[in-house]
């Protein structure tokens, strides 16, 4: 199936990593050109301040000044999406909302609330949230603090109002997935799923694009494979079968190893990570080496046949 013309959303959205110095300091240079790097290699859109930016680890003023600082230098050249439901209840999380949503953003992201649980709250807290912003929301089913996945009747409710844009699905259900697409497909809200086996399949039902941790080192390949995907090329299947692999590769050493990655693909970022402190060891850093070699050429382009 085609992807629907209506939705804002499309393409290979990063959840982009903050880069750090050796003292845990956020280094802005190299955020720049992280940017400008998803900007020139195919990204539909950036998701910054999310679990893999470690959101839990930065503070206020650093979430808001990495946010401003994505909106400033995308210049509307990307669309940017950010989390901005932050506290430990619901009025904590309107002040957050209307602090965060205040800076320029495209998109506002909101995790589920560790503090709700039932299907009524639920629906009352998201409709909430509507009634006291304006600006495009999303859903984010981040898995931390807890792994909490909406129901298929409450997501086409919100999908109805019009209100939400975005959705970083991450049941790895097939069936799910393709239920929220059908009920999201005459709306504004894109079923934008994280897992990456699934991608392929999902698009050729009628998603626009995904969110996920490979986008951050292979937005070009990703992209590649949605654009074919919808043209129900079979080109887009071995393409597909490639990026499986290197995923799963990816999930062992994720984040560090995937700083390490990107910086194989030519952005200077540095291993550096406040979430986790243990250094990759020697033996994974060989086999990334030998998997770079394979995959990735010198320039930093990608040894895979378009």
């Amino acid at each position: 199936m085609s992807a629907p013309e209506n939705k804002t959303c499309k393409g290979s959205w990063p959840v982009i990593l903050t880069p750090f110095d050796k003292n845990l300091r956020i280094d802005y240079a190299v955020y720049e050109e992280m940017i400008e790097w998803y900007i020139n290699n195919g990204s539909g859109g950036i998701y910054t301040n999310c679990l893999s930016s470690e959101m839990y680890h930065l503070e206020l003023n650093e979430q808001l000044q990495l946010i401003q600082k994505a909106v400033q230098i995308s210049n509307s050249r990307l669309p940017i999406a950010t989390t901005g439901n932050f506290g430990d209840n619901v009025q904590e999380h309107l002040e957050s909302i209307k602090e965060i949503g205040g800076t320029g953003i495209d998109v506002l992201m909101l995790v589920v609330p560790t503090f709700l649980s039932t299907e009524d709250e639920l629906e009352r807290y998201f409709f909430n949230v509507i009634e006291n912003t304006d600006i495009p929301l999303g859903l984010y089913e981040c898995p931390i603090p807890r792994s909490f996945h909406l129901s298929i009747e409450l997501v086409k409710k919100l999908a109805e109002t019009g209100r939400f844009v975005a959705y970083k699905e991450t049941s790895c259900k097939i069936d799910k997935i393709k239920s929220h697409i059908d009920n999201c497909r005459n709306t504004k809200l894109s079923v934008m799923q994280a897992n990456l086996p699934y991608l392929l399949e999902s698009i050729r039902y009628g998603a626009t694009g995904s969110m996920n941790i490979a986008s951050i080192w292979l937005p070009d390949l990703i992209d590649k494979i949605i654009e074919l995907g919808h043209k129900n090329d079979p080109k887009a299947d071995d393409l597909h079968s490639d990026l499986c692999l290197l995923e799963m590769m990816q999930r062992v050493v994720h984040p560090k190893g995937t700083k390490y990655l990107l910086s194989k693909r030519g952005v200077n970022i540095l291993q550096y990570s406040r979430a986790v402190k243990k250094e990759l060891s020697e033996e994974l850093l060989y086999a990334l080496d030998r998997i770079s070699e394979k995959w990735i050429r010198k320039d930093g382009s990608l040894n895979i046949q378009f």
